[in-house]
């Protein structure tokens, strides 16, 4: 399929209309849990949402540098062979350049574009963390599950960044066990991740709005821009009217 197929497929209005009002649907059912859990925790209900929101963001940033890998790896794009050459030979430094590029993008996004006040630089941390986190079990889907090869070569870059996270020189015990309950204190945001990504994809594939033959990373990232892109707007509405002295007033 041609790039020019692709986005009359992706632009289609019935296909376009449904996938936002089903994402749009989504938030709203992410929105109410969070209030529950909120309510349930005593925890402050803008701060959970910025969390989500975060976790959201690492999340889509990084199927889009997945996807952009899987593209290249199996030769998706119409380029000479002198580039894929250079791939070929270079492939693990483009990889390490891509994927802070991908950090960037998120520092900008959730500095910028959808402006988080309320979180603090550890808790992007952990959350940034629980992304790659979200990845390996979207692998581990892929491969066992899925029956499918084609991120294996991958998947030792986020196991490394997984493990280099929790174990690097000037680490202590302390440090380690204090940055495995911080991500244990925000399981309840990766299971939201997964349950966002699970009905997305299970509607975008059902309907076939979702196309396979991208890969199932890529896939998975289109729809997570209309996640994101319902968040930015979303989340202008709650600042402007449910900010109140620089955090959400549901809980005041």
């Amino acid at each position: 399929m041609s790039f020019a197929a692709y986005l009359q497929h992706y632009f289609t209005p019935s296909g376009l209309l449904f996938m936002i009002l089903v994402t749009a649907f989504i938030m709203l059912v992410i929105h109410i849990v969070t209030y529950l859990l909120t309510r349930a925790t005593g925890t402050d209900y803008g701060l959970l949402v910025e969390k989500y929101y975060e976790l959201i963001i690492s999340i889509t940033s990084m199927l889009f540098f997945i996807g952009m890998f899987f593209l290249v790896e199996h030769r998706y794009f119409n380029v000479s062979d002198e580039v894929y050459e250079i791939w070929e030979k270079y492939n693990d430094f483009i990889l390490l350049f891509a994927l802070c590029i991908s950090i960037f993008f998120i520092n900008f996004v959730d500095t910028f574009l959808i402006r988080l006040r309320l979180l603090i630089r550890s808790e992007k941390a952990t959350l940034r963390m629980m992304a790659m986190i979200y990845m390996l079990l979207i692998f581990a889907y892929i491969k066992f599950i899925y029956k499918n090869d084609n991120y294996d070569s991958i998947i030792v870059y986020f196991i490394i960044m997984v493990v280099g996270r929790f174990i690097y020189f000037d680490a202590s015990f302390i440090d380690f066990i204090k940055a495995m309950k911080n991500l244990f204190l925000e399981t309840p945001l990766l299971l939201l991740g997964l349950a966002t990504t699970a009905i997305v994809a299970w509607y975008g594939f059902t309907t076939e709005y979702l196309l396979k033959s991208n890969g199932v990373v890529l896939s998975l990232w289109i729809a997570h821009i209309f996640i994101v892109a319902e968040i930015a707007i979303l989340h202008r509405a709650l600042r402007k009217f449910i900010y109140k002295g620089g955090t959400y007033g549901i809980n005041k």
